[in-house]
């Protein structure tokens, strides 16, 4: 198939084009700047979805693979998640009308939802809703955290349980269930074509189900440390008040962020193991 893979040079962009090219697709990848570790034969479309055309990358493809998200808004430089979220979301949708496209796999998140707390993933939610407006043959993926590579929660999970006494928003109790990025690229690459999944929400949660002081004791061992690191459980209302200062401090957790960290993010969904049938363990992501 020839695919149009948008966001290709993000977090998942990097596994879903990896996983294209062993199944032998053609692969298109949209994206401001080119992945160095992307395989050879893909061909680059560089631009800023927001404002460039999108009909021609899309002229002749058989689907697209939308990826494009962000966990932290940047007003001043036009990133918000209604603009990354919902306006991508439309332009993808308007441009694969204008150029006969018909199959979409587009991602979500586990937790997206009408009334969620976050606005990341309420913005989430008002994309599906254009998704499922579409009438295209489409698929919407919901992962959980995913792990592999470099996440940007686990690495910052990895940084903080290197220091004396790990600070922790409330008490750490919130039940989460990561997932492996190449499960979820695997889920994506083998739904292109199975029209079984043509109008299903897929969540996704990996084979464990850990608290977030669970997860700073798995990535302190992972960084080598032998024993739990002490946790400094600091109260909601306190986080509270520092996310709010993220917009002009350097300060590593929004309110957002925060709101996503106090609720569970688990799933009894597991229709995709249909397709991938062996789900990666937190403990099979290798060190490095």
């Amino acid at each position: 198939m020839k695919v149009v893979v948008t966001g290709a040079s993000g977090y998942v962009g990097a596994a879903v084009l990896e996983r294209l090219a062993a199944s032998g697709h053609q692969i298109k990848a949209i994206a401001r700047h080119r992945n160095a570790e992307a395989p050879g034969d893909t061909h680059w479309v560089l631009g800023d979805v927001r404002d460039m055309d999108l009909v021609e990358p899309l002229k002749g493809a058989d689907a697209v693979i939308h990826l494009i998200g962000i966990i932290r808004e940047i007003p001043r430089d036009r990133v918000t998640f209604e603009l990354m979220h919902v306006g991508t979301t439309q332009r993808v949708l308007a441009a694969m009308a204008a150029s006969g496209v018909g199959r979409l796999v587009h991602m979500s998140a586990l937790g997206t939802r009408a009334h969620a707390v976050s606005t990341y993933h309420r913005t989430k939610w008002e994309a599906e809703q254009l998704v499922a407006a579409s009438h295209l043959d489409a698929t919407i993926v919901r992962p959980s955290l995913m792990f592999g590579g470099h996440p940007p929660f686990f690495d910052l999970l990895g940084q903080l349980s290197r220091l004396p006494g790990v600070p922790v928003p409330g008490d750490g109790k919130t039940l989460f269930q990561p997932v492996s990025r190449q499960d979820v690229a695997e889920l994506m690459v083998r739904i292109l074509e199975d029209s079984a999944s043509f109008g299903l929400t897929l969540e996704m949660g990996g084979p464990d189900r850990l608290t977030l002081n669970e997860l700073f004791d798995f990535m302190a061992r992972r960084n080598g440390r032998v024993s739990k690191p002490p946790k400094l459980h600091v109260p909601l209302g306190l986080v509270g008040m520092a996310a709010r200062l993220s917009s002009v401090l350097p300060i590593p957790i929004t309110p957002d962020q925060l709101a996503m960290l106090t609720e569970p993010n688990t799933t009894d969904d597991t229709r995709w193991h249909h397709w991938v049938a062996e789900p990666q363990t937190l403990a099979s992501w290798p060190a490095e």
